[in-house]
């Protein structure tokens, strides 16, 4: 066939194909234009799942008569005028970049009215190179985009759309992510004529809150966490859900590059790595990110759909996000509950009813460090050996003051006595306290443990008799290639054999009765697992420094308190008061709980109290 020039009708068609994927896809387009124009409030109304009509009103700018006809027209845009205002893109995108491509797929009408004019103007486009005449029309200051009978140009396309209940789930997705992009703009959605949802701008820290609850649930906001970190030139502020609020699916992840929401591939990899040893199996942590940073900084247009960016300095970026989620999550411990960065705020009118079944949390507890330590006797750091424990327990003479004193004097409060060899009991002024005794212990022994390492070297307790290990030679291999970082780790193996090992020395933080040539086989299993990422040599980078954190987490978890050990009440205090020390203390190395609260009025309605 020969070669021809392709009609603009058909080129626009064509070019529908990379911005309209189903109503959705239209939504975003329309609504990013409305906020890019400096909209106050949005109106959104959707009919028949978007297929039927599609209609966004806003109060921004407006377009002017005389540009109504451009803003239809194919590669214009009032956004950008030159390759230096490409290269540092501040807006959401090109105003009128994708009308056209909507036009030819749709029947669409654009009304708009300047804030200085007498009346409004509107305009119709199809795709083509026809540009339409401005005709008069009755419109306040701002803009409406209406779009009617989405792909009736190309009726294969409809085939391919799911059902009116299915586009619309992805229309209001859609809405509420941009809502959260902007809590100073008001938002709102009608399907079929019904109020679906209403956001108000958001003018203090209470009223966004209040907005996040809204748009992301209660129960997000009741666990969140309010971030603010700047350096280097960024800063990043919103809110993270504690480790105990983990999903089983990353559908509460929204993360705002500069106003635009992304997926992005490096971004997702540091917020998981700041999660990495608090969360459980494969569950996903939820947050409301929202990073500033230099527009020169970063490339939007990586992308078609923009939903991913490319950072000028990834590793700088990567950092950043990395320490500055990683410190939140640190801060948040049982002393203080993390008073500086924890969300308090509870948002009227999104409460949840009386006669809901609530679990019981990890609720905010007030007291800080620098309160506990003057009131118990407690050694600075973690010690994993009941015996050890009972040693720099609380003082018998301390353990006789009135029990409302101790409670008081503790967030999380005074031992009453174990349960099953596996919980420990504990009462404070707020009501009951349990406590997994092995889960926190483990954390406890963990967080020295790293903290030893960044320090330098973890010390090591020689043993009184080296311990001989047979092994297999790839693991022997693999216990004398790496014998430098595990001497690092506290633990000293030599070789002695194509088949064997001696192990000299353990972390001192261990119990002596450890069963030794257990934990080195677990170290060494682990270390297998994650060789590729320790056999990088550069000792400062994160993937060193992961597979180093889990050797240490299988060393912590071995050297832990075990279930069904007794201990004495000093014995139980001393781990409490080292809880309380301890950084991430609210989930062990496996990302599960280590304690919960019940408060007197839960316990209270358990057993119909005041009813």
């Amino acid at each position: 066939m020969p070669i021809r020039q392709l009609e603009p009708q058909l080129i626009s068609q064509i070019a529908a194909g990379e911005v309209v994927e189903r109503p959705a896809s239209v939504v975003k387009e329309l609504v990013e234009n409305s906020l890019d124009a400096g909209a106050r409030h949005i109106l959104l109304e959707v009919e028949q799942g978007g297929l039927r009509l599609i209609r966004v009103r806003d109060d921004g700018f407006g377009i002017a008569r005389e540009e109504l006809p451009l803003a239809l027209a194919r590669h214009a845009t009032s956004k950008i005028s030159s390759l230096d205002d490409l290269e540092k893109v501040a807006s959401l995108g090109f105003r009128g970049e994708a009308l056209p491509s909507i036009a030819a797929v749709a029947r669409l009408s654009l009304t708009s009215r300047t804030a200085g004019a007498e009346q409004g103007y509107s305009v119709r486009g199809d795709g083509s190179d026809w540009q339409d005449t401005p005709r008069p029309a009755a419109h306040p200051p701002g803009t409406t985009v209406e779009v009617r009978d989405l792909f009736h140009a190309i009726p294969a396309r409809r085939k391919f759309l799911k059902t009116e209940r299915t586009e619309f789930r992805h229309i209001e997705q859609l809405f509420r992510r941009l809502a959260l992009s902007r809590p100073d703009v008001g938002f709102e959605l009608r399907h079929n004529g019904s109020q679906i949802l209403q956001a108000g701008a958001a003018s203090d820290e209470l009223e966004q809150t209040q907005r996040v609850a809204r748009l992301c649930s209660t129960g997000f906001i009741e666990h969140a966490l309010s971030l603010d970190h700047e350096a280097a030139g960024m800063r990043l502020h919103g809110w993270i859900a504690q480790p105990s609020f983990s999903r089983s699916q990353a559908d509460l992840q929204f993360f705002y590059v500069n106003g635009r929401q992304v997926r992005d591939k490096l971004v997702q990899s540091a917020l998981r790595r700041a999660y990495h040893d608090v969360l459980h199996n494969q569950r996903f942590p939820a947050y409301v990110l929202f990073l500033e940073l230099d527009p020169a900084q970063v490339d939007v247009n990586a992308h078609p759909a923009k939903q991913e960016v490319r950072f000028r300095d990834s590793r700088l970026v990567f950092d950043f996000l990395f320490h500055a989620v990683h410190r939140a999550i640190a801060d948040e411990r049982p002393a203080d509950a993390g008073d500086a960065h924890r969300v308090t705020l509870l948002p009227p009118g999104v409460q949840p009813r009386s006669d809901d079944h609530r679990q019981p949390q990890q609720n905010a507890l007030h007291l800080r460090v620098s309160e506990v330590q003057p009131v118990y006797e407690v050694a600075k750091q973690p010690v994993p050996d009941p015996a050890v424990l009972s040693s720099t327990a609380v003082s018998p003479e301390r353990d006789q003051r009135p029990a409302a004193e101790m409670e008081s004097a503790s967030a999380l409060g005074y031992a009453l006595g174990q349960l099953h060899g596996i919980y420990i009991l504990a009462q404070n002024a707020e009501g009951l306290v349990l406590v997994d005794m092995h889960a926190a212990h483990e954390r406890i022994i963990y967080e020295g443990l790293k903290n030893r390492l960044e320090a330098g070297r973890v010390p090591n307790q020689p043993l009184l008799v080296p311990v001989s290990l047979r092994l297999s030679e790839s693991e022997a291999d693999l216990a004398e290639r790496h014998a430098e970082m595990l001497l690092r780790m506290g633990m000293e193996i030599s070789r002695s054999g194509p088949e064997a090992i001696v192990i000299r020395s353990i972390p001192v933080l261990l119990p002596s009765q450890i069963n030794v040539e257990q934990l080195i086989q677990d170290v060494l299993s682990d270390l297998a697992e994650h060789e590729d990422d320790a056999n990088n040599e550069d000792t400062g980078s994160a993937r060193l420094r992961h597979a180093m954190e889990h050797v240490l987490a299988t060393v912590a978890c071995r050297g832990a308190i075990k279930a069904h050990r007794q201990l004495t009440l000093p014995e139980m205090n001393a781990l409490l008061r080292d809880m309380e020390h301890t950084e991430r203390a609210g989930m062990c190395n496996h990302g599960r709980p280590t304690w919960v609260k019940l408060e007197l009025g839960e316990l209270d309605r358990l057993f119909l109290r005041g009813q």
